[in-house]
């Protein structure tokens, strides 16, 4: 007798909850709490991931969804050429080694730690080679033909450049021509049967695919597959397009974004799917039409978009990630939470996304001694300081009963600076012994019975360190730089902060991170961009920058985020409301607030994070 088992190989459960592992594609279970029959459905989307650093357009790529580097490229308008590199680690973006040759419109194959870059625009048609060891670039062969806009495929020691334009090829520019990589040397390879430039493509040297791009005369759909030697016309896409992403092989390929018929405004959202025969339109599509993306993966199932241009930006830095799977994935973000009851920023921010508090601060040039809790959803007054100030620092993971606020700015004229010490019990603050010696724009971590202070303003900018034990203040191991109005997070033995100002005429910003263990600091890695009165929250091994002003646009108030791993900083999603001077709270990176601050004016409105998640894509089976 035929039955489920004997067709699928698995028998319908019977279970109390829904499985939570993979394992579950192409089963059928009863769930007895639900009262319904499921199963697990494989489905495609492209989701938002973190963004660039840098946004480009017209860049290299190479890699997985997971490990990728985008390299090269410019600003439009301009047009600029650029030599940076940016890596992505699956969750946010990160700065790379320098291209020798600042190019765009170049294309790439590989990994993140075996790429290869060749060909290009800048004004001129470049032929050069660059190789990438995950760290660095250096020279490789240079292709037989200058050309940009090409297909691309293979590896660092396997690759394919096929098609692209170089101005002496008649009678448009458009070539036809292949060249294939060992690792040291281009060497000829077959002939294209329509001449193009600017298509997508993927695939191994001996397995590649380009679609679509432009032939001289009009935008085409037209496909063709390369076996190492020669090259077939294959089945044509449905949509007519150029300068769209590419990501898989001959046998199962992805096209994505692009423009279409009708030119540069022309972007397209739509994405492809080809099965080694035919085309079908996904039902995935881009959240935003790009074209001129950096596009890698190497997979039908997994791709990767980031920088490009777009209707609103010709050099953006939305990322953004393809899967087919039976996992569904909802991306890091930040999302609006309750306003503050007064509009101010520079105050003490402590305790977790659901349980914080915010004391002190201003609104004004005139410090406040104003205190509000946060329940997840809406603030509260709090009972007040005993002294009014600015900022000043803080630590505590349990607001309700237990907060710390220490130092502060007590108003004009400077320096005025508080070393006062008071401690929250759930309903009052109470005086405790105060600092050894007064600052403001501190770094604060840690909790109310084991907190630090580290560097601030003291009239001058000090290096200087103080631990307190819930009675009193003591020296603590002096910082490597002297700076002030930074990110912290962390406890007393597992510390860390990062950015700030430091010493100098005007006040400069860095990007330095140090860790401290109880009695020493140690330098680690620099965050992405230069930034000061930027905010943190989370663990020394798990941490979020969030906020601040950047000296690379002016000062400017921005959204930017960034994540810390313990090691190295990446480039994480964007706040919606830019921000200085805020204050934050979260002892997890992954679950953090960001409350108040000045952009233009003080504000008060609340931002909430939450990390990256991932399910499985269940499905409830019904008989219609």
């Amino acid at each position: 007798m035929t039955n489920y088992k004997n067709i699928f190989g698995k028998p319908v459960k019977f279970l109390a909850t829904d499985p939570d592992n993979a394992e579950a594609e192409g089963q059928i279970w009863y769930n007895s709490t639900s009262d319904a029959f499921k199963s697990v459905v494989v489905s495609e989307a492209w989701s938002s991931g973190a963004p660039l650093i840098l946004g480009r357009t017209q860049s290299g790529a190479a890699g997985t969804q997971t490990a990728s580097i985008l390299f090269g490229g410019g600003e439009s308008p301009g047009p600029t050429t650029e030599v940076q590199t940016q890596e992505y680690n699956g969750s946010g973006w990160s700065n790379g080694g320098n291209m020798a040759t600042a190019r765009r419109l170049l294309m790439g194959t590989g990994t993140l730690t075996a790429g290869l870059g060749f060909g290009g625009y800048g004004p001129g048609y470049f032929n050069n080679t660059e190789e990438y060891n995950g760290t660095s670039w250096t020279a490789g062969g240079n292709l037989g033909t200058a050309r940009y806009g090409s297909g691309r495929g293979g590896t660092q020691t396997t690759g394919l450049a096929f098609g692209g334009l170089n101005p002496g090829a008649p009678p448009g520019g458009n070539l036809d021509s292949a060249e294939e990589y060992d690792g040291s040397t281009w060497t000829a390879g077959g002939t294209m049967n329509t001449a193009r430039r600017n298509f997508g493509s993927d695939g191994p040297q001996t397995a590649a695919l380009g679609f679509g791009g432009n032939d001289d005369t009009a935008t085409t759909n037209v496909t063709e597959s390369y076996n190492g030697s020669t090259f077939t016309t294959e089945n044509s896409m449905n949509t007519v397009k150029q300068t769209n992403g590419g990501s898989g092989s001959s046998a199962s390929a992805l096209s994505f974004g692009g423009f279409g018929s009708g030119g540069g405004p022309d972007r397209l959202t739509e994405t492809e799917n080809y099965d080694g025969t035919s085309w079908t339109i996904s039902p995935a599509t881009l959240a935003v039409a790009t074209r001129n993306m950096g596009a890698s993966g190497s997979s039908s199932t997994s791709a990767l978009s980031a920088g490009g241009t777009t209707p609103a930006s010709n050099n953006t830095t939305a990322t953004e990630e393809y899967n087919k799977s039976t996992t569904v994935y909802t991306p890091a973000a930040w999302s609006s939470g309750g306003n503050m009851n007064a509009v101010g920023g520079q105050g003490a921010g402590t305790g977790i996304q659901t349980a914080a508090i915010v004391a002190g601060g201003q609104s004004t040039p005139t410090p406040v001694n104003t205190a509000e809790e946060y329940n997840g959803t809406s603030w509260s007054e709090l009972p007040t300081l005993g002294t009014a100030r600015t900022a000043l620092g803080g630590a505590g993971t349990s607001p309700n009963t237990a907060s710390l606020v220490f130092g502060g700015y007590l108003g004009p004229p400077y320096p005025n600076m508080s070393n006062a010490t008071e401690e929250f019990n759930g309903s009052s603050w109470s005086e405790q012994n105060n600092l050894s010696t007064g600052r403001y724009g501190i770094y604060g971590f840690g909790i109310q019975t084991a907190a630090v202070c580290a560097g601030g303003d003291s009239n001058p900018v000090t290096t200087a360190v103080e631990e307190y034990d819930g009675t009193n203040w003591t020296a603590g191991g002096s910082l490597g730089t002297a700076k002030y109005t930074g990110g912290a997070s962390g406890t007393l033995t597992a510390g860390l902060i990062f950015g700030g100002r430091i010493v100098s005429a005007p006040p400069t910003a860095t990007n330095t991170t140090e860790e401290y263990n109880g009695s020493s600091w140690t330098a680690s890695g620099n965050l992405n961009s230069a930034i000061g009165n930027n905010r943190g929250a989370g663990t020394q091994t798990s941490s979020l920058n969030f906020g601040g002003q950047l000296p690379t646009i002016g000062d400017a108030s921005t959204t930017n985020t960034e994540s810390y791993d313990g090691t190295s900083w990446t480039t994480s999603a964007s706040m919606s409301v830019a921000r200085n001077n805020g204050q934050s709270a979260g002892a997890s990176s992954t679950s953090s607030l960001s409350a108040g601050g000045y952009d233009t004016a003080y504000i008060a409105t609340t931002e909430e994070f939450i990390g990256e998640t991932s399910a499985l894509n269940l499905k409830t089976l019904t008989t219609s």
